[in-house]
């Protein structure tokens, strides 16, 4: 296909389209602060350039469709930062809903969400047996920032350790210089360890990362003063791409076996 943006397309193009493909990708950010040196929109800067590098490569190969955006998400742990845009738990939960309808009703049966901000992972998730009990369609969420999807190359990195990459931290500052350099405010990196809910701030089961409970109430405020969970300062460009592109071929893997599952729709 020529194109595979729906938002880009005519509604004939669409309809030539669903002749030839059922999968749909909907990729999802976030519009919330990332401390002095990344803007509120990194979430969804992230997520829209990769899912687009999904898309050339994988519509080589078999057609796919990609639905708009949704750059905002939920946020509420960041609300005390200027600027940051949340949508309420059932707003977020109906949006997810009627998109997902909305394309399934024209054929695509086959959902696959690509989520750039941990704050919507646990909602989306909690929806995903929803969308198919409703409408026989099978959904399946990619978490951007998962560790079981960037394992492998993070162990190449062999310096990165889990609270560095965060939030604002060394991953996303990195993918930030390799995808739009402009809008990284150099001069106001910094380091910023979280000060509470880890090991060493003394939090055997309250922690961040590595808890043994299914979380917790912690707000941004309450570790961090610069809104940076992490460490920028490590980030490159060079490490941004060789992640993005591992992220690129690990999804379209993901795609591939979408593809080839035989659904019951009923």
């Amino acid at each position: 296909m020529e194109r595979f943006f729906i938002n880009e397309m005519t509604t004939e193009e669409v309809k030539k389209a669903l002749k030839k493909t059922d999968i749909a990708i909907i990729p999802f950010g976030s519009t919330e602060q990332h401390s002095k040196h990344l803007p509120l929109g990194t979430d969804s800067i992230i997520t829209n350039e990769i899912t687009k590098k999904v898309a050339e490569k994988i519509n080589k190969e078999f057609p796919v469709l990609v639905a708009p955006l949704i750059s905002i998400g939920k946020s509420i742990e960041h609300m005390a930062f200027d600027g940051t845009i949340t949508f309420q738990r059932e707003t977020l939960a109906n949006i997810v809903l009627d998109i997902s309808r909305s394309l399934i009703k024209h054929g695509l049966k086959k959902i696959v969400l690509i989520n750039g901000h941990g704050g919507n992972t646990r909602l989306l998730g909690d929806l995903l047996k929803d969308i198919r009990y409703e409408t026989g369609a099978f959904v399946s969420l990619i978490d951007l920032w998962s560790p079981a999807l960037l394992h492998d190359v993070l162990k190449k990195i062999t310096d990165i350790k889990k609270c560095e990459v965060f939030h604002a931290g060394l991953l996303e500052t990195s993918f930030m210089m390799l995808l739009r350099p402009d809008l990284v405010h150099e001069d106001k990196i910094q380091n910023g360890p979280p000060h509470r809910f880890t090991e060493e701030s003394g939090f055997k089961y309250h922690k961040l990362i590595g808890s043994k409970l299914g979380g917790f109430s912690w707000l941004t405020k309450d570790v961090t003063k610069s809104g940076i969970i992490g460490d920028p300062t490590k980030a490159t460009k060079e490490i941004g791409e060789t992640v993005l592109n591992y992220a690129v071929d690990e999804i379209c893997d993901i795609l591939r076996e979408v593809k080839s599952l035989k659904v019951d729709y009923k």
